[in-house]
């Protein structure tokens, strides 16, 4: 226990370094909007699904097979399940509409591209990676399907298609998948490439993330008490119920550490994008966005006690 909290803290130390970086180079300028504009295409559309590809291109086992299938499965319904949490807290709060639908996707959708990759890759291996795309591609899909319609000015119709089109991880994972069952594999100098690649993901999201944080009057989230409740369904409540559930069912530590550790971290990044673009109040769903990920850096390590 003591072994895997030092780990832990030892990764979440170094990746909070990178999160420092950006915030300097975000506050003296070095980087600016357009910048960071374009590093998140980079991330989102190149780095994050070559490193999703990497995590399937592992020996094909039956066992691993199931494992995955299962992941996706399990994190979906956790998906679900939060987001009736945030809407039941801020039901309870009397929430006015704009900042209830922001709760909700928060308490859904954890940071997964951002933060759990780099969190699950500095900190379990690769050999974690491939239940955090199963995680991912059930992240994407649930999010740009049922996410989008928590907003009222969501879209009614959703096109799968158009989803896949606009998060390349999905293809990307399929094709990955299919090449885990089969058993083939690209060629070496080509695999090496998009490893190469894929090891972009973990510095340039935490320099994304500290950029962001440059970007927000830190004071004002944290002087709006109002946060604090869904902030503790989504980083206390969420992966402890998600832990003593799913130890009865997953038998597999390292899977259950991912999953947990998944849940565990803040709301996603488009919580705050899809407030903007859909009619939610985007400065609460910031504030959402930002408190989370600064207390993360204390919970992530206390969940980590627990496993």
């Amino acid at each position: 226990m003591d072994g895997l909290f030092l780990t832990f803290t030892n990764s979440l130390t170094a990746l909070a370094v990178c999160i420092v970086l950006g915030f300097v180079c975000r506050r003296q300028r070095l980087i600016n909007d357009e910048h960071m504009g374009g590093m998140t295409v980079i991330l989102m559309r190149v780095a994050m699904p070559c490193t999703v590809f990497i995590a399937l291109m592992q020996p094909f086992s039956r066992e691993l097979m199931i494992e995955s299938l299962a992941s996706f499965v399990i994190t979906g319904v956790l998906y679900i399940a939060g987001g009736y949490l945030g809407l039941g807290v801020a039901k309870l709060m009397k929430m006015p509409d704009g900042i209830k639908e922001s709760w909700q996707f928060g308490c859904a959708f954890s940071n997964v591209g951002f933060i759990g990759i780099p969190v699950v890759m500095a900190v379990f291996g690769p050999e974690g990676l491939i239940y955090v795309s199963m995680a991912a591609a059930s992240f994407t899909i649930l999010s740009f399907t049922v996410g989008v319609r928590m907003f009222s000015g969501g879209p009614k119709e959703i096109r799968i298609l158009q989803v896949m089109k606009n998060s390349p991880a999905i293809p990307v994972t399929l094709i990955g998948f299919v090449l885990f069952l089969t058993g083939l594999r690209l060629p070496a100098p080509l695999e090496g490439g998009i490893a190469l690649v894929s090891n972009m993901t973990t510095p340039l999201s935490m320099v994304l993330i500290g950029g962001m944080l440059a970007k927000q009057r830190l004071r004002d989230s944290f002087t709006d008490i109002k946060i604090l409740p869904p902030t503790v369904i989504k980083l206390v409540v969420i992966p402890l119920a998600a832990l003593f559930i799913l130890r009865w069912f997953v038998p597999n530590p390292l899977m259950l550490s991912v999953i947990v550790t998944l849940m565990a971290m803040p709301p996603a990044a488009s919580t705050a994008i899809f407030a903007d673009q859909f009619g939610g109040d985007s400065v609460a769903a910031a504030k959402f966005v930002v408190v989370p990920t600064i207390l993360c850096a204390i919970t992530v390590p206390l969940i980590a006690l627990l496993l």
